[in-house]
């Protein structure tokens, strides 16, 4: 039997009714690239236990998402009533990411995954990073197609000697960049993996983590399949998954 990769739902308002959902994009990744079976966990108000998800899953994987975290949780003033917030996703998936690594049970945060893995770690975010003085707007334009949306747009500087270096081979590469939210203040026990040119931090591991435990602020996930550096890592993460799985 194949392992089993968790992801928790984001929830959306659809008309009257609310939404328990995931990109189409994370589970072909998981799929093709990770050989893995994913499985959705929805993030309801009274979230799944912990120990439920931990005992079912192999690996949790913690995605993008159309919504950014409530302000409150890095010690920021409420956001404006304009942005789009998921409170029953960050109240799920919060408290899982310490009990994932305290379970030593492998993990893989993307872009709204990242930030989590900092917030819950004690770290802060920019609310709106190309609001920073030298940054670049790391914001796609929803006037291009898809395509470009998520087509090459800056180079990362990977770390080398670092986690993402060993799995990508160390050499800088370009991403797509899809993101209004970055880390500011980086969590205790959290290392630098990857920086963009504006020194906007592009990737993260886990110091002294039992297992696999990286998070990218770029999009790997999207047609995973047709790119080497997002092939290697879904594989890398599977391969942990797997490992375990046999443990």
């Amino acid at each position: 039997m194949k392992p089993v990769v968790a992801i928790v739902c984001d929830t959306a308002l659809h008309g009257p009714h609310r939404y328990h959902q995931v990109g189409d994009k994370y589970v072909q990744a998981l799929v093709r690239c990770a050989d893995v079976t994913p499985v959705l966990f929805p993030a309801l108000e009274k979230p799944i236990a912990t120990e439920a998800i931990l005992g079912l899953a192999d690996g949790i994987l913690f995605t993008g998402g159309y919504s950014n975290i409530q302000r409150h949780h890095y010690g920021e003033a409420p956001a404006p009533e304009s942005e789009n917030e998921d409170p029953h996703r960050d109240k799920n998936t919060l408290p899982l990411v310490r009990a994932v690594l305290d379970a030593g049970i492998p993990m893989f945060g993307i872009c709204r995954g990242l930030q989590e893995l900092n917030v819950s770690l004690g770290g802060t975010l920019y609310p709106r990073v190309h609001e920073i003085e030298g940054r670049m707007d790391h914001r796609e334009d929803k006037n291009d197609p898809v395509e470009v949306q998520y087509g090459p747009a800056h180079r990362v500087a990977v770390t080398p000697g670092g986690v993402l270096a060993d799995i990508l081979g160390g050499a800088d590469f370009m991403v797509n960049t899809v993101h209004g939210q970055a880390i500011r203040d980086l969590a205790p026990g959290l290392k630098v993996e990857a920086m963009a040119p504006d020194t906007t931090i592009e990737a993260v591991s886990v110091e002294d983590a039992k297992n696999f435990a990286l998070a990218v602020q770029w999009h790997p996930e999207w047609k995973a399949w047709e790119n080497k550096q997002s092939t290697k890592l879904f594989r890398a993460f599977g391969d942990a998954v797997r490992a375990s799985q046999r443990a």
